[in-house]
């Protein structure tokens, strides 16, 4: 599918609130979040904030450690943040650096540094 048929698929989905195809449709063309405005739900939060709390949505779905293309699927789902794979990558290699998440065997897992983030806002999300 082209940019641009997506781009009307994703207004007719937007328009008829039809979660699960505009959810479809973001995770092909995650870019598409920029043209979207209505569908920036949280822009207070930075692609670190929305990282560290994407894995931590993830590891307690998946009840463990976390892959990136998981972390990826939370970040434009949950998050609605535009995220390539490049840029997930550097950004997880730059919290485990900081001590946000640690690297367990094909995934990533948040730390107690890095749980007090996730939970910190997520309840911040809950409040607004």
């Amino acid at each position: 599918m082209k940019k641009g048929k997506a781009k009307g698929l994703l207004k007719k989905a937007i328009k008829s609130e039809d979660l699960e195809e505009i959810n479809k449709i973001l995770l092909e063309f995650p870019e598409l979040l920029e043209e979207f405005t209505s569908l920036e739900l949280y822009n207070w939060l930075d692609l670190d904030q929305a990282t560290i709390a994407g894995v931590g949505i993830m590891e307690d779905e998946l009840a463990g450690p976390v892959r990136a293309e998981d972390v990826i699927k939370s970040v434009i789902i949950d998050f609605r943040k535009n995220v390539s794979e490049i840029q997930l990558y550097s950004i997880l290699d730059r919290l485990e650096r900081q001590g946000y998440i640690q690297r367990r065997g094909i995934g990533w897992v948040l730390t107690a540094k890095g749980a007090e983030v996730c939970d910190s806002t997520l309840a911040e999300i809950n409040n607004r």
